[in-house]
């Protein structure tokens, strides 16, 4: 199973391909009043743990990218409990063009966030 494992109180970078229904790059993300990634503890929870938007962790990604998101988690984002969480990202361009994105790592289509335990503590 696929999921988007990092290490608690680590930096993660995905970068995430958005395709249409046809299977081809939305090319016009740059364009979206909106683009939300949330982490929640269940799936329908009201409130996030780890929430990103555009231009606060989220980049529209261009040029030969074109096509692609760049979510980026800060170590104060992933200090959380380590244990399984539902993420989901969606973007709006305006009132009734809304779209829910399924996610994929390596691959293959998943909604699984987890963190695991850091092995090697680092003083400060």
């Amino acid at each position: 199973m696929a999921e988007w494992k990092v290490i608690k109180g680590n930096t993660s970078i995905q970068e995430v391909e958005v395709n249409d229904k046809d299977g081809a790059p939305v090319t016009n993300m740059a364009d979206a009043t909106d683009i939300d990634f949330q982490i929640k503890i269940a799936k329908l929870d009201e409130e996030s743990v780890i929430a990103k938007t555009k231009g606060a962790g989220i980049e529209v990604l261009t040029g030969d990218d074109l096509g692609k998101l760049r979510i980026t988690l800060l170590p104060a984002d992933t200090e959380i409990a380590v244990k399984k969480y539902f993420m989901a990202l969606q973007l709006k361009w305006d009132a009734i063009t809304i779209y829910e994105v399924d996610l994929t790592i390596d691959g293959v289509e998943t909604d699984v966030f987890r963190i695991t335990q850091d092995m090697v503590e680092i003083e400060e």
